[in-house]
């Protein structure tokens, strides 16, 4: 197990024999898999990684969407990660939607006291169709005592505007709020889903960010195109791969390329999100 921020990625194996990496997500419950834990264990999975959950928020969810949720208190949450570990010890850990302003306090809390690194933060304010994932002042805290916890934060576009209170217009300025990511003490950020025009195409990029330099990943726009947890699969695939004892520049390409055999591999388990459905993971 890692024992600070600064590290990138495992050093050792976990507790488990034969060395397997061990991944540890602390998430939201989606009844539909598409996304949250149960699409972070079966990411886990299908990278070689045995994986580990806590839940924090339990949602009313299908195909169609999200009509509720409950959060968990945080002694809850936090009791889950005692017990899990006072016996299993994880190579990295990602977080998602966490729901209460003390949760994501008692998370940093757990984080600090069992030296949880690397750590992967998506930071999941709402779900795909807007609804709130996080009470007010959730994100505040989240930047003031999660962000300088991260090894990496994996935002899209609006999470990311949501985080610097600011919005971006062009590539410029996502650049320009990944520095003032990392200068809260991210030690990376992959921003997702910048619509980026060039010599008359457009792509979606994604930006990653060390401190070191921008590097810009681009695939094609696809107009309409709808695949649920795909944010999921991106931090939990970042997770594995950092578990796994790659680089944080490494993980985050390895990571945009699962989302994309991801994309390519959507399900339509239900009848709804007709334009996509949620991300398969195989």
């Amino acid at each position: 197990m890692t024992t600070s921020p600064e590290t990138t990625g495992a050093e050792d194996g976990g507790r488990v024999p034969g060395g397997l990496r061990i991944a540890l997500t602390v998430a939201g419950l989606d009844p539909s898999g598409g996304a949250g834990i149960a699409a972070d264990l079966k990411t886990f999975a299908a990278l070689g990684v045995y994986g580990t959950a806590a839940a924090t928020t339990l949602t009313f969810q299908n195909t169609w969407g999200m009509s509720a949720r409950h959060d968990l208190p945080p002694e809850v949450v936090a009791g889950q990660l005692e017990a899990l570990l006072s016996d299993v010890e994880p190579d990295a850990v990602k977080t998602g939607a966490l729901g209460r302003v003390d949760t994501i306090e008692a998370v940093a809390r757990v984080i600090l006291e069992h030296e949880l690194f690397p750590v992967v933060m998506d930071p999941v304010f709402a779900s795909s169709e807007g609804k709130p994932l996080v009470e007010e002042g959730g994100v505040e805290t989240f930047v003031e005592r999660l962000m300088p916890l991260a090894a990496m934060v994996t935002p899209n576009k609006r999470e990311l505007e949501t985080i610097c209170g600011f919005e971006t217009f062009d590539l410029s300025d996502v650049e320009a709020a990944a520095v003032w990511v990392f200068k809260r003490g991210a030690r990376s950020v992959l921003v997702t889903g910048v619509p980026l025009e060039e010599e008359g195409s457009v792509y979606s990029a994604d930006l990653f960010f060390d401190g070191s330099g921008f590097e810009v990943f681009r695939r094609p726009w696809v107009e309409g195109l709808r695949v649920h947890g795909t944010g999921c699969v991106l931090s939990a695939a970042a997770a594995a791969f950092l578990a796994k004892g790659e680089g944080l520049r490494d993980a985050a390409a390895m990571a945009l390329k699962a989302v994309a055999a991801s994309i390519a591999g959507a399900v339509s388990p239900g009848s709804g999100a007709p334009a996509g459905g949620p991300a398969g993971h195989a």
